[in-house]
């Protein structure tokens, strides 16, 4: 087997590193108008992308092996192995007064992972912090999901008490979703004039005792219905784009 073969089957299906795998035509595209890295690029034999003006390695491979290495039922003629933003520790985030990120916290849905990252980029968010999660960045869903957003945004890996430690100790503002919460997030104080972290919990097991014991505001979204929540990621959404109105004049 090519090395390049093997590390992105590697990568796919336990890399938490800085590599990532691309799947499709759209997925490449992305990945340069972001300015990532492009380690190599996949083709089919025969297939029209071996013309693309691609400036990294190039491994031609058969249908059979395209299909091992692509996540779909049609496999496409293209996929290949880029780097992502890498922050190793929460100071080189590196936050200023207007800064917004997310905490993700244990997570166990790389869709929803996915959807939190591109609504973060969407909002202006500076980071995604993932916490206590087994999620993997590089998990072909999560790349999937964000539209590509995670080969632009921050997504940093940290432990629960370092998160919490670290956002006291810099002084920002945790605003934290709790479907048991008193306070609309539309009344919250998002903060303008500090550095705000939104805190998301996890799909199943709700926010973490430690995350309201630190949060400086616990904020839910009414609920109608049967349901006492949103899916996460849409929750991400409606905190992040209700944070972004209050702390920029960007509505104009």
């Amino acid at each position: 087997m090519h090395p390049r073969v093997q590390q992105y089957l590697d990568v796919r299906r336990r890399g938490r590193g800085a590599l990532v795998p691309l799947e499709g035509a759209w997925a490449l595209e992305r990945a340069r108008s972001c300015g990532a890295t492009i380690e190599a690029v996949f083709v089919c034999d025969g297939s029209r992308a071996v013309d693309l003006d691609i400036r990294c390695e190039v491994v031609v491979v058969g249908a059979r092996v395209m299909r091992r290495l692509v996540d779909r039922d049609a496999p496409g003629e293209v996929c290949a192995l880029a780097r992502r933003p890498m922050v190793r520790s929460l100071d080189e985030l590196g936050l200023g007064p207007s800064s917004m990120i997310v905490v993700a916290d244990g997570l166990d849905l790389p869709g929803n992972l996915g959807t939190i990252v591109r609504c973060a980029d969407g909002a202006g968010a500076s980071a995604v912090v993932l916490c206590d999660s087994p999620v993997r960045v590089a998990h072909p869903t999560v790349v999937k999901a964000s539209t590509g957003a995670v080969l632009r945004l921050p997504v940093l890996d940290v432990g629960r008490g370092e998160a919490i430690a670290w956002l006291r100790a810099a002084g920002v503002r945790v605003v934290a979703a709790d479907p048991s919460a008193t306070t609309s997030y539309r009344d919250a104080d998002y903060g303008g004039g500090a550095a705000v972290a939104i805190v998301l919990g996890s799909e199943r097991r709700g926010l973490a005792p430690g995350w309201r014991a630190a949060a400086d505001e616990l904020v839910s979204i009414p609920m109608l219905g049967v349901a006492d929540s949103l899916n996460v990621g849409h929750a991400a959404a409606l905190l992040l784009y209700e944070a972004l109105a209050r702390r920029t004049e960007w509505w104009g």
